[in-house]
């Protein structure tokens, strides 16, 4: 069986603790290996001939050399002045000697070379970069004097020029595809709600006076390809009625129109526009807290110009509609079970944040090879966390790509997921027709990590198909949520920190205004659509199957293995929960011994009659100690949260995947795999071996759910028989009497006692008032009907 757990590794992490902050957030590259480049930046060549020149004008171009490796700035765009600006990086351990080659068009004009341990410094920031220098380029042909505006240094993926360098290893990519494997950082647009009531319709006309209109209202957002197009049901009439809600989504900065169409329908395969409306989503109503807009009648455009001509007379028909940008609600783009983020769109209504989220992703190894390909992947990996997004640069043609990068996020909740999606590069290639190719996802749990904790491991990539769970690669990650510590080690927390797994999780709206799940998923996938298209508008671009990919919906078709998987899960809770109480029935219940019987009830005896009074005498005579006891205790409490948020003690492992709860460590259920993924199988064989098989695993689900569904029966039975039956109510009045009555006297508190002091001596059954049979109120319960009788 595959390993699919999550390997240590010990990585050499560089960076260095400020002197300011030692025991907080460190460098932005701490949790990265340092990577030494050799950066040659080139300005621009100046020819400097004292000929004739135009004669000698020339094209340059320059080719350097280090090893096995060349880059060359043909092909690169040339600004007005004739310079580059451009940055190559090269891995120095590849050679001693780098040569630097100036040409004109295919001659050899001159070169030059720099011994790699002699003549390059190094750079290491924050210190300034190095300023360029006139390179006089000694030439073996007549008429030629150039020189070479250039700088060249050592340094790391800390520099500045390192998200736009061109990396030896991408030296075949054409220079039209160069910005495509550069690493980047992609903020998404906030997105928003936006609701519109449409509530009636007045003095409506038919372009035919004879006619009664026949209306819907349509409402139109957007451009192709991602245009939502939302309609409301028919009505008739001059004055029809719909008060129905139409919601879509829209990102910020809420720029926009919204058009509505109202059409009406001639016949079954006819319909006619008969007005028009535009509104500006900065026009509608802002609401940052749960309610509705005021409802406004809004003049509706004839489709065409109707009115004779110098004819100031006007009659319009009016449309009734609440408008509004619901800013109160956080919109879904993600699947729920892999949420990032659950912030409102209106910023005031953000929580604060509990600290920072710090991801350096080092590399991968063992990435497989695409078929009918002879050449390695060219990956990079997506990191999405909230609203941004960050992308590492290609590495070209290799299947154990290094990285090294990091990148940060603020953490407004720990119950949140972190996405990291490996994609093969195809923008390299020549061909601008093919998709970047997904290799695997990996999916972290914030709520398994501890604060200020290094988490250091090889990830499995796995990927689910046809052929059962692969694993696709390893990427080795470096993760920690950093929060700035106590100054004191009996420093209480911050307040937004204490009190952050008490707080709504999703904002106020989803509570006093909840949306339908069928509602939630339509949302979710325009909001797919408006951050394509959001995406897709940066230069370059963040690829749409790759933004579609990362935000893809769990699967809500059948699967009968995730149905045994569940199935399997709640068998394992109530096996769980009958097993403490079957320990405790035979150590107590159960036994004939009666010693731990009267220890049970003594105990029950002591906390409910007598320790109250022993406490309140202790704190009335001793006042110092139970405040040294509770000053005790607070101290303990806070050592270990202090203990916690600083990473102390080993960490717990970290667990993503349990192939055994999944159903997928069975050798024999790769058939009900491939039935995940053939919906409508065509061999009729296969298709009465499957309905075999699911009538055998249904029938243990049907008998499950008839058990659960007749206990159900009986509580409503009960219910209704209370209601309903003289005896039954008369004896509850008593009953609520006798509570109220105590409740009067000061006696509630002694009839509880004497409920649960009772209630403990019947339960833990003495030999001498034993009744091994079923209770009166359990015989009672069982006799009430249910609705079986009624299923045939």
């Amino acid at each position: 069986m595959a390993d699919y757990s999550v390997k240590k590794i010990s990585p050499k992490l560089g960076g260095e603790r400020g002197t300011r902050n030692p025991n907080g957030p460190t460098s932005s590259h701490d949790l990265v290996e340092p990577m030494e480049f050799l950066y040659v930046e080139l300005i621009k060549a100046l020819n400097k001939s004292v000929l004739n020149p135009i004669t000698y004008a020339c094209v340059p171009t320059v080719e350097i050399t280090l090893g096995n490796y060349q880059s060359t700035t043909r092909g690169l765009p040339v600004g007005p002045d004739g310079a580059w600006n451009q940055v190559f990086a090269f891995d120095k351990s590849k050679a001693d000697v780098l040569s630097v080659a100036l040409k004109d068009g295919n001659t050899l004009i001159g070169k030059r070379n720099f011994k790699l341990a002699a003549d390059i410094p190094s750079r290491v920031p924050p210190d300034a970069r190095l300023a360029p220098h006139w390179y006089p380029i000694s030439s073996t042909v007549e008429g030629y004097h150039m020189e070479l505006l250039m700088s060249v240094w050592f340094g790391t993926q800390a520099d500045e020029v390192y998200s736009n360098a061109w990396f030896a290893d991408a030296s075949t990519v054409p220079p039209n595809k160069m910005p495509n494997t550069r690493p980047k950082l992609y903020l998404s647009p906030r997105l928003c709600y936006v609701r519109v009531t449409i509530v009636s319709g007045h003095d409506l006309l038919a372009t035919d006076p004879k006619r009664t209109p026949n209306v819907y209202v349509k409402i139109i957002r957007g451009e192709e390809p991602y245009q939502v197009c939302l309609k409301t049901g028919v009505s008739a009439g001059t004055n029809p009625s719909w008060n129905q809600d139409l919601t879509f989504v829209a990102s910020e900065s809420l720029e926009g129109t919204v058009k509505i169409r109202l059409m009406d329908i001639i016949k079954p395969s006819e319909e006619q526009c008969i007005g028009t409306l535009e509104i500006k989503l900065s026009d509608m109503a802002a609401l940052k807290v749960p309610g509705a807009a005021p409802a406004l009648f809004y003049d509706i455009k004839p489709p065409g110009n109707t009115y004779p001509e110098g004819d100031t007379r006007r009659f319009s028909s009016t449309l009734k509609m609440r408008l509004a940008t619901d800013q109160s609600y956080h919109v879904f783009d993600e699947c729920i079970h892999y949420c990032s983020d659950y912030r409102a769109f209106a910023k005031g209504l953000w929580p604060g944040t509990l600290g920072k989220l710090e991801v350096g992703i080092l590399g991968a190894t063992g990435i497989p090879k695409l078929k009918n390909m002879n050449h390695d992947r060219s990956a990079y990996v997506v990191a999405k966390y909230g609203n941004k997004w960050a992308r590492t640069r290609t590495v070209v043609n290799n299947k154990s790509p290094k990285w090294n990068e990091q990148y940060s996020w603020d953490i407004y909740e720990m119950c949140t997921v972190l996405t990291l999606g490996v994609y093969d590069n195809h923008q390299v290639l020549r061909d601008d027709k093919l998709n970047d190719v997904p290799i695997g996802k990996v999916r972290i749990p914030l709520s398994l990590l501890q604060w200020n904790r290094i988490y250091t491991g090889s990830y499995p990539i796995l990927v689910f198909g046809k052929e059962g769970l692969k694993v696709s690669g390893e990427i080795q990650l470096a993760v920690r949520c950093a929060c700035a510590p106590p100054t004191l080690i009996f420093f209480p927390p911050s307040y937004a920190f204490a009190m952050a797994p008490f707080r709504l999780l999703l904002p106020k709206s989803h509570y006093k205004s909840p949306l339908g799940l069928p509602q939630v998923d339509k949302l979710q996938s325009f909001a797919i659509d408006v951050h394509c298209q959001n995406l897709a508008r940066t230069e370059p671009p963040l690829r749409i199957e790759v933004v579609k990919d990362m935000l893809k919906p769990k699967s809500k078709e059948f699967s009968l293995r995730r149905t045994k998987a569940n199935l399997h899960r709640l068998n394992k809770f109530y096996a769980w929960v009958s097993s403490k109480y079957g320990l405790l029935d035979s150590k107590i219940r159960s036994t004939t011994d009666n010693t731990p019987k009267w220890i049970t009830f003594a105990v029950c005896f002591c906390v409910l009659w007598v320790l109250p009074h022993v406490l309140w005498l202790v704190i009335s005579l001793y006042p110092l100690c139970p405040v040294g006891f509770i000053v005790y205790e607070a101290c303990k409490i806070l050592m270990e949260c202090y203990r916690t948020r600083n990473g102390v003690g080993p960490p717990p492992p970290l667990v993503l995947f349990d192939a055994k709860l999944s159903m997928l460590d069975l050798p024999n259920n790769l058939d009900e795999i491939d039935e995940e993924f053939d919906a409508s199988p065509v061999d009729q064989k296969i298709l009465k071996m499957r309905y075999d098989r699911l009538r055998d695993m249904g029938a243990d689900g049907m008998v499950f759910l008839g058990e659960a569904a007749a206990q159900g029966d009986r509580v409503y039975a009960l219910y209704t028989l209370c209601t309903k039956s003289t005896i039954l109510r008369i004896c509850l009045m008593v009953l609520l009497y006798v509570v109220l009555l105590s409740y009067y006297y000061c006696l509630f508190e002694f009839l509880v006692k004497a409920c649960i002091t009772i209630s403990v001596f019947r339960w833990v059954n003495f030999t001498f008032a034993r009744l091994d049979l079923p209770s009166a109120l359990k015989n009672y319960f069982r006799r009430l009907p249910t609705n079986e009788y009624l299923m045939m």
